[in-house]
């Protein structure tokens, strides 16, 4: 609208800069009349509002209603709003003219503004759907195996491109995964050494092998066969006969061959380590009710300071006490059950307390410690770390001064820093059963796996292999010494179990009554555990590939 062409002097000129659009002819003379004026009712949108249209509206559901000079008169002049009356006798003019006119006639700021607004009320109501992938991709660790690897793809949950780039490592750091996310989807997992977001023994990474695919796939990369998982399972079947009507186990009765000492604190915990170490719990696996039965009679014995072993005898109650500390807190870093939680950490709480100053642990709470024992309540305070209960990292670090008092070098007499041998107590002379325990403590205490001083004590262990012969048995060696190797790892596991793999599955009874149990017979200390104790022994032994992830592997990781 050019102001030169516009028959209305009085109206506001155009702004600076304002482009004209195409030149419109001038209307004529007698400019006619406005529709009727709008009445404004009550709760109705005042002049200018913005309202809906019908919805077959073109291009948007939106307009503007212009307002009815009536109402709004730029210039504020009287003579203008006169001269907008027409005669009555003038036809009145649609509501498409009328629009078309009023748009024609407004000032451009005031259409530009309506439109502008028109325009960001149409854009604020449509909703903005942000198109978010449905793809989560988890990459656990480095995966080299074959067809073992194959279940890692379970966890691409859809075919999406979200991850993928130049750098798909990249997109790995992103994912904050911890450990306790992945607590019951690891059993599923075929590759060896596993790497979470903590690797340390808090978020329960110690005990993910025993069930489900991981179990395969350590039992293989470990040297385990079928005869070694045979002999396991009916070794867990000769325990599962043999459990008695209160849910217990005894080290004397039913079987033959028992032992000259009862414990069944210690008896009950052993068997529940071993069905535990096949992946039962309490909740699930073939052995459930067995699990069960054994788990409630463990609890019914802990008193209120949460010793487990009242029920023990003599110098067997605080073995028999790390004994059942260790299937408490295993159960409960294998299932979470909040109801073991306080009972697992009372127990852990006293094996604490009874701790020497000196680091050790002994018969009597507070006693200086010897190797034997003390070994049981490392195990237990590790499995408790294992489980995510609480341990006071001092209290771990002290069992290295007592280790120290026992640490041997051969051709040195007494204590020695670079001792390859360990002995029962400051004043004895080492011991492969010993040297075995003390290694395996300063490794779940921190020493690492290729520490000089453990591959001289694994080589040394090597000298006594596992033997058929009733002269050369002794399972409590055999017990610390196949952990000890399995952690160490490398050629000296290997040479171990070549032997063993081998002679304890040809050791156990394989018929009669006593069949899928082991003979105590030989044994220096099967006449006290008897049967029961031989047996148990031998199957942890036989778990080995899968009981415990290997301490040389998630060092490396």
């Amino acid at each position: 609208m050019s102001s030169t062409n516009d028959p209305n002097p009085s109206k506001v000129p155009a702004p600076p800069g304002w482009q004209a659009g195409p030149v419109v002819p001038p209307p004529p003379p007698v400019v006619p009349p406005p529709p009727p004026p709008l009445v404004h009712q009550p709760g109705a949108l005042s002049s200018g509002a913005i309202t809906k249209n019908a919805p077959h509206s073109p291009i948007n559901e939106f307009r503007v209603d212009r307002p009815s000079e009536t109402f709004f008169n730029p210039t504020g002049d009287p003579a203008a709003q006169e001269a907008q009356v027409e005669p009555e006798d003038q036809e009145p003019e649609g509501w498409d003219a009328w629009i078309s006119r009023s748009v024609r006639e407004a000032p451009s700021w005031l259409v530009s503004t309506m439109v502008h607004i028109a325009i960001i009320l149409m854009l604020a109501l449509i909703p903005l759907h942000r198109e978010v992938s449905k793809s989560l991709i988890l990459f656990l660790g480095n995966s080299e195996a074959g067809s073992e690897g194959d279940a890692l793809s379970s966890f691409n949950i859809a075919d999406s491109d979200m991850m993928q780039g130049e750098n798909e490592g990249d997109a790995v750091e992103d994912l904050a995964i911890t450990a306790s996310d992945l607590s019951n989807i690891t059993p599923e997992l075929t590759e060896i050494g596993i790497e979470l977001a903590a690797p340390d023994f808090s978020i329960k990474k110690g005990l993910t092998g025993r069930s489900g695919t991981m179990k395969g796939a350590l039992l293989k990369a470990y040297g385990g066969t079928q005869e070694t998982e045979q002999a396991v399972a009916t070794g867990l079947e000769w325990l599962a006969r043999n459990q008695l009507s209160d849910g217990s186990w005894s080290l004397v009765t039913p079987f033959s061959e028992g032992g000259t000492m009862e414990n069944r604190p210690a008896a009950t915990a052993m068997a529940l380590m071993a069905f535990m170490g096949a992946g039962n719990t309490h909740q699930t696996g073939p052995y459930q009710p067995n699990v069960l039965r054994g788990l409630n009679h463990l609890l019914r014995l802990q008193d209120d300071d949460g010793f487990l072993a009242a029920k023990a005898g003599g110098i067997q109650r605080t073995y028999a006490h790390a004994q059942g500390t260790i299937a408490l807190c295993e159960l409960f870093g294998m299932t979470s059950d909040p109801k073991l939680k306080e009972p697992a950490q009372r127990a852990v709480g006293w094996a604490l307390r009874a701790q020497h100053e000196g680091g050790g642990w002994r018969y009597s709470p507070g006693e200086l410690g010897d190797t034997s024992v003390t070994g049981w309540y490392v195990m237990a305070l590790i499995s408790a770390r294992m489980a995510g209960l609480d341990v006071p990292s001092d209290q771990l670090d002290r069992i290295h001064q007592f280790l120290d008092t026992v640490q041997r070098k051969q051709g040195v007499r007494g204590p020695s820093e670079d001792g390859d041998q360990y002995a029962y107590q400051a004043p004895s002379q080492p011991k492969l059963s010993m040297t075995a325990e003390g290694m395996l403590c300063r490794m779940y205490l921190g020493w690492k796996t290729d520490d000089y001083r453990i591959l001289q004590g694994a080589s040394r262990l090597l000298q006594q292999p596992i033997v058929t012969r009733i002269q050369g048995r002794d399972y409590y060696y055999w017990y610390y010494a196949t952990n000890a190797l399995h952690h160490a790892g490398g050629t000296h596991w290997r040479q171990w179990n070549d032997v063993m793999k081998e002679t304890l599955p040809e050791l156990q009874i394989k018929s009669g009554k006593e069949r899928g149990s082991w003979p105590a017979e030989g044994d220096p200390h099967g006449g006290p555990g008897g049967r029961l104790y031989a047996t148990v022994l031998s199957i942890l032994c036989l778990e080995a590939y899968y009981r415990h992830m290997p301490l040389s592997e998630m060092a490396a990781k």
